[in-house]
């Protein structure tokens, strides 16, 4: 009687659990009407869809790395000029700028100056000249143009001394934060990091950013290292904000520790990922009830769900799928040392029916314990009298 009271006792109450069970999962991905989850069965196939999966990319969105773009003057930049002619010339014997005598050389140097509100600068004897828009070596040319006649087979050399426009701003999680200025050669994002001071936060936690006129884009530096097309030339203007995101999962349920952890290095693999949270609880996990949770890409999802499927719906951009991994298949745990973990994932293990079996048993004993122990006293009392 005492027994049938306690069933009917928690027969309208729910046993304590870390979440649903195996079974559970496979009664909504079986719905007949309309599943709610999307569950996958991992296998070595499984990881064929992995090869699909979009990664942020500083190319997609600007294009290969190139080359340079080229230094172009802007108004207020500061430049010094360098005039020669060949012999017997004498134009430059003498510095006009400057009023000083120097030895006859057929050379000057014209001291720096800065490029007008009107776009010019000025040159000895060709006069005022139009910059703003134009390289170095396009100025020369027209320097050297406006002296034909006037000097002997001239040339010029024009070098940026001061740009307010030729540069970049790097910010964020580096060293130094500063305006970078570019040269004639070009910089790259990582050039630009490095003369920035370098990053403060290990490379696995950092994402970098560029920002091009109204345009932003995102890699993981990490990618940007190993990816050398990723590794863009910067235009005057760009901002390179470096950005500390720690990737992080979660695990939950039967486990040897319930927490969001943190990846430890570049990537990470399910086999990995179990590991650190102290693998399976012998007493209470269910091998066959291992599943992770993610959003997928619809280019991902595809791969993996039939063409039917209500979760591919046209205007689908991602699907949430959860992936199951039954560890008692040792082709699955194979698998699990080459499935990589994604930030924000959710690990769950399910516990096992004999783990909720126990429960309901010491359930049972706490219940029926005390009121047995009664029954003995009372049994004990009589005999005694």
């Amino acid at each position: 009687m005492i027994l049938f009271g306690a069933g009917l006792l928690l027969s309208g109450c729910a046993l304590p659990a870390s979440g649903p069970s195996a079974k559970a999962f496979n009664a909504r991905a079986e719905d007949p009407v309309v599943p709610s989850i999307a569950v996958v069965e991992v296998s070595p196939e499984t990881l064929l869809s992995q090869r699909v999966r979009p990664s942020m990319s500083l190319a997609a969105r600007f294009g290969s790395a190139g080359q340079g773009a080229g230094l172009r003057l802007a108004r207020g930049d500061v430049v010094t000029l360098s005039l020669w002619e060949a012999p017997p010339g004498t134009l430059f014997s003498t510095s006009i700028i400057t009023g000083q005598s120097v030895s006859n050389t057929s050379t000057i140097a014209i001291p720096a100056q800065s490029v007008e509100a009107d776009g010019t600068i000025g040159v000895p004897f060709a006069g005022r000249i139009q910059v703003v828009g134009d390289t170095p070596a396009t100025v020369e040319e027209k320097i050297s143009k406006a002296l034909q006649g006037k000097a002997v087979q001239p040339q010029a050399l024009v070098s940026v001394v001061k740009s307010s426009v030729n540069a970049v701003t790097v910010t964020g999680e580096v060293a130094g934060g500063s305006r970078v200025p570019l040269s004639s050669g070009g910089e790259r994002i990582l050039d630009a990091i490095a003369a920035a001071g370098g990053l403060r936060a290990p490379v696995h936690e950092s994402v970098v950013e560029l920002t091009r006129v109204n345009a932003t884009a995102r890699i993981r530096f990490d990618r940007l290292l190993n990816t050398p097309s990723e590794n863009l030339y910067l235009q005057p203007g760009d901002t390179v904000a470096v950005v500390r995101e720690p990737e992080t999962f979660s695990v939950l349920g039967a486990t040897g520790r319930n927490d969001e952890l943190g990846f430890e290095a570049t990537r990470m693999s399910m086999a990995q990922a179990l590991a650190k949270a102290g693998g399976l609880q012998d007493a209470r996990a269910d091998a066959t009830g291992v599943f992770l949770f993610r959003v997928e890409p619809v280019a991902v999802a595809a791969k993996l769900l039939p063409p039917d499927s209500p979760f591919l719906e046209p205007g689908a951009k991602y699907v949430p799928v959860v992936y199951r991994f039954n560890l008692q298949d040792p082709q699955v745990m194979f698998a699990t040392s080459r499935f990589w973990m994604q930030p924000r994932d959710v690990v769950y293990v399910a516990n096992a029916t004999g783990a909720e079996l126990q429960k309901f048993l010491t359930m049972i004993q706490g219940i029926v314990g005390p009121v047995l122990n009664g029954a003995a006293v009372a049994v004990a009392a009589r005999s005694g009298a």
